[in-house]
């Protein structure tokens, strides 16, 4: 599977920390844009197509005048499922974290923003986007992931659940579901080989096929056996 290069919208109404996570992203091997409130980034989002959308949450809207990513995250979702969407928050706590995922984002990165942190959530990013179908891998990760938040929510009902546990369950869970589509896009990585072998076979079996045009018999038999159980297969 050929490596991604990934194309990262930046939408935040502070020029510092745009051009920040600008020039992060461009050392990272990103292919970037920025917007600097959601108006102009659903325009950008309608032009082009974006692995990842980074937006921070309190910048002027259009639906939300003061939240402006509550406006950005689900226009982005509907123009390209795809799309994976990172929330700047501004405290690194697991409550700004849940919230960032219940509002529809992939994952989160905390203020000030830490250039470890960031190239680590887009290596997730990228996980993601090299499999066969991103958008339904991503809304796939992104359901089970709710669905644990939901569980977690109905057991802790009425309780105290103390942070640090709280956030030692979310790592958890994000491990593991990220292990089970590492699997996958082992499986996925797999099949495209077969794909490409299978190929290489069909062109063999029709230059065979143009180096014996008189070919009859159990030959003639064989390949044409070949040539349709290929076919099928691709």
């Amino acid at each position: 599977m050929p490596e991604v290069r990934l194309r990262v919208l930046v939408v935040d109404d502070e020029p510092a920390v745009r051009e920040v996570l600008r020039l992060r992203l461009d050392r990272l091997g990103c292919k970037t844009m920025v917007a600097e409130d959601a108006a102009s980034a659903i325009v950008l989002l309608r032009q082009e197509r974006f692995h990842a959308v980074i937006t921070d949450k309190n910048m002027p809207g259009t639906d939300h005048p003061d939240e402006g990513g509550l406006d950005v995250i689900p226009f982005a979702k509907s123009v390209n499922p795809g799309c994976a969407i990172l929330m700047v928050t501004g405290f690194a706590t697991v409550e700004s974290a849940i919230e960032a995922m219940r509002l529809g984002a992939f994952d989160y990165v905390s203020k000030p923003i830490l250039a470890d942190e960031l190239k680590a959530k887009l290596d997730r990013v990228m996980q993601y986007q090299q499999t066969i179908d991103p958008a339904g891998t991503i809304s796939a990760y992104s359901v089970f992931r709710d669905e644990f938040l939901a569980t977690l929510d109905r057991a802790t009902a009425g309780c105290h659940l103390d942070m640090e546990v709280k956030a030692q369950l979310l790592a958890a869970v994000q491990r593991e579901i990220d292990r089970i589509f590492h699997e996958r896009r082992k499986w996925e990585q797999l099949i495209l080989e077969q794909r490409e072998a299978l190929a290489r076979v069909a062109a063999w079996v029709e230059e065979l096929k143009e180096q014996l045009p008189a070919a009859e018999g159990r030959v003639g038999e064989l390949l044409a056996a070949i040539s349709s159980e290929v076919n099928h297969r691709l």
